[in-house]
């Protein structure tokens, strides 16, 4: 049961807090932490050492995306307080559209729009409530940031408690609005199986993404490879190590790399065959999903 001193000590520990690497996801995986209904999953991802905090399936597979989307930051299980706050951009200048360097909390917002906020279970001690995440994303000469809710589409249509999940939903909307954050209903329809299983197969570990020796030589690497892109994968690849004198298990790996950044224009959402030729993203659709759940035309 939450209490005071537990609250206190949660936050004084800065859960919920921090950015990039310092963050803190209020809701953390742990031994005792449990789920009848969903998978957790600590996944490592090349923006920080530290593991993404995940609760379900879908929040696994919206990582993953908008990780390969080129997010900047993403923030899982982020705090919408319930009290004023820091506004969520704090550590960074802020973009125009955000007008206070102070959140409202989401006690008031929730009585604005005559929605119960909510209390812990058996205390009286309003609920700390969560985004999924939140984003920062690049825009030409600056960022801003966008809130994802990760819900299953047949959740949000046919669940029992579905009104009081709708009703969270839009005061997770109130609190975008207020803030002047994008937000973004993640539902899973846009995500196939192939899109996520070749996502999670291609995404580079953060050792490797730091590494002077694979990073640095992406480039050279996509360039020797596309000259061979007519071939089966296998053999573009192998003659990129050739021309770059480079061993198997770098090759590959720079191949993984170059795909999930985009240095090789790989269409993830169909099935690489290593003795084909690799399908491009020729129809665009990395920036077409990019455009729907980072919002505008210009990210």
């Amino acid at each position: 049961m939450m209490t005071l001193a537990r609250l206190n000590k949660m936050t004084g520990e800065g859960c919920g807090m921090g950015r990039d690497e310092d963050y803190k996801a209020w809701i953390r995986i742990r031994r005792k932490l449990s789920s009848p209904v969903s998978n957790l999953y600590g996944l490592p991802s090349p923006l920080y050492s530290r593991p993404l905090q995940l609760l379900s399936g879908l929040e696994f597979a919206a990582a993953n995306v908008a990780l390969w989307l080129g997010c900047l930051e993403l923030r899982e299980q982020h705090p919408l307080w319930p009290d004023p706050h820091p506004h969520p951009s704090t550590g960074r200048l802020r973009h125009p559209s955000i007008a206070s360097p102070v959140a409202p909390g989401l006690l008031s917002l929730a009585k604005d729009i005559g929605v119960k906020h909510g209390v812990f279970p058996g205390t009286r001690i309003p609920y700390v409530a969560t985004i999924d995440f939140t984003l920062e994303v690049g825009l030409p000469g600056g960022t801003r940031l966008v809130h994802w809710s990760c819900k299953p589409k047949d959740v949000l249509e046919g669940a029992r408690n579905k009104k009081r999940i709708w009703e969270r939903i839009e005061l997770e909307r109130s609190y975008s609005r207020a803030t002047g954050i994008t937000h973004k209903i993640v539902d899973g329809t846009d995500f196939t199986t192939q899109l996520i299983g070749n996502l999670d197969w291609l995404c580079p570990l953060r050792s490797q993404w730091v590494n002077p020796n694979i990073k640095d030589r992406m480039p050279e690497f996509a360039g020797w490879f596309m000259r061979s892109s007519g071939e089966p994968v296998r053999m573009a690849i192998k003659h990129a190590a050739e021309r770059m004198k480079l061993e198997d298990a770098l090759a590959r790996a720079l191949f993984r790399a170059c795909a999930w950044r985009g240095d090789i224009d790989i269409d993830p959402f169909e099935r690489v065959i290593m003795s084909l030729p690799l399908r491009f993203d020729t129809k665009k659709r990395k920036h077409a999903l990019r455009v729907k759940l980072f919002g505008g035309d210009n990210v």
